[in-house]
């Protein structure tokens, strides 16, 4: 194993949590250009963290915002 290899994926997944729920909770108070859009990229961003193995903590994020967006389609499969 590379040393700071995990330190490096921890900083990643903490700024992608970050930016998705920090997006998501601005933009339901200021409303969300493309709505629908979004929650495409976000299914995207979900099967992506799948086949990454992200942690747990990063998929209930994206799973989270997508609730919050109206999307109620099942998470994928998990791999």
């Amino acid at each position: 194993m590379i040393a700071g290899l995990a330190n490096t994926d921890d900083v990643f997944e903490t700024l992608l949590r970050r930016t998705i729920t920090d997006f998501v909770i601005g933009g339901m108070d200021h409303g969300i250009p493309d709505e629908d859009g979004l929650i495409v990229r976000l299914r995207q961003y979900e099967q992506r963290a799948r086949q990454e193995q992200l942690s747990s903590q990063t998929l209930q994020v994206i799973s989270s915002a997508r609730r919050l967006l109206g999307d109620r389609t099942e998470a994928g499969p998990a791999s």
